[in-house]
């Protein structure tokens, strides 16, 4: 009995294609060309046929066809396992004895799932070339009689090791004298981890409920700049089946976003980028014949969740800076904080919050998100904060759907009376509610209208409520129009309403007026009509200009230039029969491998780019002009994008005639507030002509080989000769049957790129 038991129990163990044979095979092995589902080239197999006319195909062969093992039994013949392609599991055969092939059709779920992953962009690693720069902001003003100067001031130096940054102010007015340092800070960034390290003064991280404090100290954080093409919020996937070969189309909002080519079967393509809000995931498969299917579903993407296995975290340690633009060395208590998000899935992130302050407060929470499938995602946040007498809870609730036509959003915020957390001055109201809501509604053609509402209340003071709309419609090539209308309560209620129209004259120049109505001033009612007329600074040299007129006999004028080496303005205004003037300079200087620049104030990642020694090109950055070369052909460019590729251009046909470009475009890609200098790859043409003459002042014969240091060249007619390469003093040789000679000429650097050197002797020596 136990035998039998133990032989019935075998087939649990053995692999799943070792199961009974229960037909048995025609013939021997034959060789074929297996074509499944039109699919070209086919496959040289070696199978077996039975007797019911089915195929057997060895199973190893099965994975190489990307084919389903089939959940029959399966044949076994001379040890070894063949799986069967019959009707059973929807196939369609057909045999051609002439050819030795088969054409096998099979539904697409006989197939094992194609899976295509579109992949992040390649990290590039950045260009610094180290150096210095430093940034001024100074201003003098006149208000009423009083004066007051101004300076801001920024010094940095970077290299590959990473950016340091000291900031100070300078002021000379009635009421304070003196100047006072802001910020003093080390970056270094690590693009491959995704994260940052700052040494010195920063601002730290609150997390979804917290609050940001300035400290001095140490920050160590995740930083997405650093990978600026990194999709974190959650993305998508498109599946679909194709029976035969096809390609496959993925569509996000009528927006292409990838293209692949499949084979028979089911397939996947993952991580597609979601364009935040709602929207709809289209699948268009074509075969080779044309014919499409098309798959839709919504999907909704919030910028609140992390995709699924991303992290973001931030940690702080230091002192709490302590009056800020007052006090140089202003800090206070020691305090430490650390936050950390996770998307758990795809639909669902968690965040942890801490924070502490030597002696104040502790306090910790967590914040969570989640979508609710194309409805919209649900946030909530509970927290708990105490000092060295009381303690007390936080906790809030939230929602946002942002689709096509309508974007809701609320948020509401509760604490006790005795919750507690860093950076809360005992001066400062606790705050009780904080409830924010919001509704925008597109109305296409007919423009956008928005609703707004905000509650503050405390448990110390008067609570503030504020209600806003405001609605907007473009009038085409008659500009656009605004209207905001907004409401505070509390102890001091204002009312304001204000109506606007603004038409565009070209590119940088507009023309509008607008009227501004208060009907609760302490005055009464207020209403004022205001036109002005204004053109933009461009985005390389040029002018701007503001010009305001008001029916309360208001009025304001500004004149500003914008050139390479930094920003000029003049500005007057009058107010309430006060009138006042202020004059600012605003730029920088760089200090690089390829010498010192002046240039506009620099908060952004920059370059060098230098074109030999050519003055006056033209230079192009992502096709806009950016500035033009120096006398000594360079031009600094700035508020590129850090860590990604900035598109860096020449005009050749600006080039002198003795300039070889092998390449009008760079790729540049900075680092954080560093520099970089690119010289583009000039080679200068240095040909040169003469007509070469014997001792006897007979010219060489035609035909004759001229070797010289820059190349050979062959004798013209009348002993002409054509050099590519002469630059400078050569000494050469010609050579023709039966005779020799040997010349020098020297070629003048005087800007001609092919200048003529006359007749040159050339002297007989032996052949």
């Amino acid at each position: 009995m136990r035998a039998r038991q133990l032989i019935a129990l075998l087939p649990m163990f053995a692999a799943p294609w070792a199961a009974a044979t229960d037909v048995s095979p025609a013939g021997g092995e034959e060789i074929i060309e297996l074509r499944i589902n039109g699919q070209e080239p086919g496959s040289t197999l070696f199978v077996r046929r039975d007797t019911s006319g089915a195929l057997l195909v060895r199973a190893e062969d099965f994975d190489d066809l990307r084919l389903k093992p089939p959940q029959l039994a399966t044949i076994v013949v001379d040890g070894a396992a063949y799986f069967r392609i019959d009707a059973a599991m929807g196939a369609d055969l057909r045999f051609n004895g002439a050819t030795q092939s088969v054409d096998v059709t099979l539904p697409a779920d006989a197939f094992l799932p194609t899976v295509t992953a579109l992949s992040d962009a390649p990290l590039r690693p950045a260009t610094v070339s180290p150096g210095a720069f430093l940034n001024y902001n100074l201003s003098t003003q006149q208000v009423a009689g009083f004066n007051e100067s101004g300076a801001l001031l920024e010094l940095g130096f970077f290299s590959r090791l990473g950016v340091v940054t000291n900031s100070m102010v300078a002021r000379e007015a009635v009421e304070r004298q003196g100047s006072t340092r802001l910020d003093t800070t080390f970056t270094y960034d690590m693009p491959a981890r995704l994260a940052t390290v700052r040494v010195g003064d920063g601002i730290s991280s609150s997390g979804a409920w917290g609050r940001a404090v300035r400290f001095g100290g140490l920050q160590f954080g995740t930083n997405f700049a650093t990978q600026p093409t990194l999709v974190t919020t959650p993305l998508l996937a498109a599946r679909g089946e194709a029976v035969v070969p096809s390609t496959v189309d993925v569509f996000i909002n009528s927006r292409r976003v990838a293209s692949e080519a499949v084979p028979p079967g089911p397939f996947a393509i993952e991580n597609l980028p979601a364009i935040t809000g709602a929207g709809e995931l289209q699948v268009v498969v074509t075969d080779a014949l044309g014919r499409q299917q098309v798959l839709a579903q919504p999907y909704y993407s919030g910028p609140s969740l992390l995709r699924a296995g991303l992290n973001e975290f931030s940690f702080e340690a230091g002192a709490i800076r302590n009056d800020y633009a007052i006090e140089s060395f202003g800090y206070g208590d020691p305090f430490a904080a650390a936050t950390f998000r996770h998307g758990i899935t795809n639909s669902f992130t968690a965040e942890v919050h801490a924070e502490t302050q030597t002696g104040h407060a502790n306090a910790v929470g967590v914040d969570a998100a989640w979508q609710l499938g194309a409805v919209g995602v649900l946030t909530a946040t509970t927290a708990f904060g105490s000092d060295q007498d009381d303690s007390g809870w936080l906790a809030g609730i939230g929602a946002e759907r942002s689709g096509h036509r309508v974007h809701v959003f609320g948020r509401t915020q509760l604490a006790s009376a005795k919750f507690v957390q860093i950076g809360l001055s005992e001066f400062e109201p606790r705050p009780k509610q904080r409830t924010f809501a919001g509704v925008g509604i597109d109305l296409e053609r007919f423009g956008t209208v928005q609703f707004a509402y905000g509650h503050q209340s405390f448990w110390d003071s008067n609570p503030v409520e504020t209600l806003g709309a405001s609605y907007s419609v473009t009038l085409g090539a008659y500009g656009f129009v605004s209207l905001y209308a907004n409401h505070t309560g509390g102890q001091l209620p204002q009312t304001d309403v204000y109506l606007g129209w603004t038409m565009p004259l070209g590119s940088r120049r507009s023309v509008g007026s607008s009227v501004a109505y208060r009907p609760d001033t302490a005055a009464g009612e207020s209403v004022e009509a205001t036109a002005t007329l204004q053109q933009n600074l461009p985005a390389g040299s040029g002018t701007g200009y503001y010009l305001s007129v008001s029916s309360t006999e208001d009025a304001q004028a500004s004149l500003s230039y914008q050139g390479r080496a930094g920003q000029a303005g003049l500005e007057y205004s009058r107010r309430s029969d006060t009138d006042g003037w202020r004059a600012t300079a605003l730029g920088g200087l760089t200090l690089t491998s390829a010498g010192v620049l002046p240039t506009r104030w620099l908060d952004q990642s920059f370059a060098v780019v230098q074109v030999a020694d050519y003055p006056d090109l033209t230079v192009y950055v992502e096709n806009q002009p950016i500035g033009r070369t120096d006398r000594k052909g360079r031009v600094l460019l700035d508020r590129l994008r850090p860590y990604d590729t900035n598109q860096v251009s020449l005009d050749p046909a600006e080039l002198p005639l003795d300039a070889s470009l092998s390449s009008p475009t760079a790729s540049l890609t900075p680092a954080y507030r560093s520099g970089a200098v690119v010289r583009f790859p000039i080679t200068r043409a240095t040909a040169a002509t003469m007509r070469l003459l014997q001792e006897s002042g007979e010219p060489v014969p035609a035909g004759a080989r001229v070797h010289a240091p820059g190349g050979e060249a062959t004798v013209a007619l009348h002993g002409l000769i054509f050099l590519t390469d002469a630059a400078g003093y050569n000494e050469a040789s010609a050579s023709w049957p039966g005779h020799r000679c040997r010349f020098s000429f020297q070629r003048p650097d005087d800007g001609d790129p092919m200048p003529d050197l006359g007749e040159v002797r050339c002297l007989a020596t032996n052949p």
